[in-house]
């Protein structure tokens, strides 16, 4: 019994007298993937891309809608003129051809999506090596986002360098 409080009583002013072996000497820092993926030339490239593909769909599928919408006046207003079951025929018609706009747009935001997806999932892939290489010769022992972080000093904060090799070993991202 005096051993076993002895033991302990030792074990806690070890533990208070050296505190560095309590502590680990890990070098932990963050990096803001998001705040990368934005502002490398290949994460911008990305987003033009992606943006000027995303205008190009919007421009085609409001005309397709302004097309529609004229035909469906036209059919509404010749309601009266036709018989009924020529009516529900172009009703029908009309109705399909709405089905078809409405997956046709999906289909387009769907294709977008995956599109981006994949872009980021490229250029994290392209990031690993890099955060890889910067922590070898850094001797960092961790490297996590930042998004993870809930309070963390600026200068383990490792973005902008992480910024500068990423942008002088890759300009661009092609979209698939």
């Amino acid at each position: 019994m005096i051993v076993k409080n002895f033991t302990i009583y030792l074990a806690a002013l070890f533990i208070f007298f050296y505190p560095n072996i309590t502590l680990s000497d890990n070098n932990i820092y963050y990096v803001d993937i998001a705040y990368l993926m934005n502002n490398s030339l290949a994460g911008k490239s990305i987003n033009i891309k992606l943006d000027k593909k995303t205008q190009f769909n919007k421009k085609k599928f409001e005309e397709s809608g302004k097309d529609l919408q004229t035909e469906e006046a036209t059919i509404i207003s010749k309601k009266n003129i036709l018989s009924e079951k020529e009516y529900l025929k172009e009703v029908r018609l009309f109705k399909k051809k709405v089905e078809k706009y409405k997956l046709s747009r999906n289909n387009a935001i769907n294709e977008i999506t995956k599109i981006k997806n994949d872009a980021q999932k490229n250029l994290i892939e392209a990031l690993t090596p890099i955060l890889t290489n910067y922590a070898k010769k850094n001797s960092i022992s961790y490297i996590i986002p930042k998004q993870n972080i809930i309070i963390g000093k600026k200068e383990l904060d490792i973005t902008n360098s992480i910024l500068e090799i990423l942008n002088s070993k890759i300009k661009n991202i092609k979209l698939q």
